[in-house]
């Protein structure tokens, strides 16, 4: 529906004022970015790779990627996978200068970081995990990912985020690999497992 603003223009005739009214028509807001219904994964795939550390995985074809750098000396690296739905909102929100619309999106992100000092086995990751405070640990379980033994896991706090890890020891043995999926509430979204199974399952590392 389209407002009208009546402005008054005043015009003075000798003694007499007449006051004519114009009709402004307002603005029209911008488009509303939404993310509400997540597009299927299409059933072909494409292969993503990273040379520096060796990875090779799987996406559907309709999912995009992002690398990002992390921190200051640019160590490590995280790799997001992402819905087209979040794709197309992440552009909405850019063009209508949205704040905060990367915290509404749930990327599958392949994650590595420097190997802690103190962290030599699996066992000593869930150790970590287990001791982290402010967090509810779940649906543990020891798996294999690309030749390798890992954790599986879902972390839950109390903002709440709920999040479905994945975590392992690269074989160069300096790193540590994490894949991980979740959102804001007390759930996940299924499309977002769906996807996150298959870079799991896909996923080989070259030495």
């Amino acid at each position: 529906m389209q407002h009208c603003l009546y402005i008054p223009t005043l015009i003075a005739l000798t003694s007499v004022s007449l006051i004519f009214t114009n009709p402004v028509q307002a603005q029209p807001q911008a488009a509303a970015c939404s993310n509400d219904y997540q597009e299927q994964p299409d059933q072909d795939r494409r292969e993503i790779t990273n040379a520096e550390y060796g990875l090779r995985f799987e996406i559907p074809v309709n999912y995009r990627t992002e690398l990002q750098r992390q921190g200051e000396l640019q160590e490590g690296l995280s790799i997001f996978v992402r819905n087209p739905t979040d794709v197309d909102f992440l552009d909405c929100a850019s063009r209508n200068r949205m704040v905060g619309a990367g915290h509404q999106v749930s990327d599958i992100v392949i994650r590595i970081k420097t190997r802690p000092s103190h962290v030599y086995s699996v066992g000593d990751i869930r150790q970590d995990v287990s001791e982290s405070g402010g967090i509810d640990i779940s649906d543990s379980d020891s798996i294999t990912i690309a030749g390798q033994d890992a954790i599986l896991y879902t972390q839950q706090n109390s903002y709440p985020e709920r999040y479905r890890y994945a975590t392992f020891i690269h074989p160069n043995g300096r790193d540590l690999v994490s894949i991980y999926t979740g959102d804001y509430g007390n759930t996940i979204d299924p499309i977002d497992l769906e996807v996150m199974d298959m870079v799991i399952n896909s996923l080989t590392i070259e030495n």
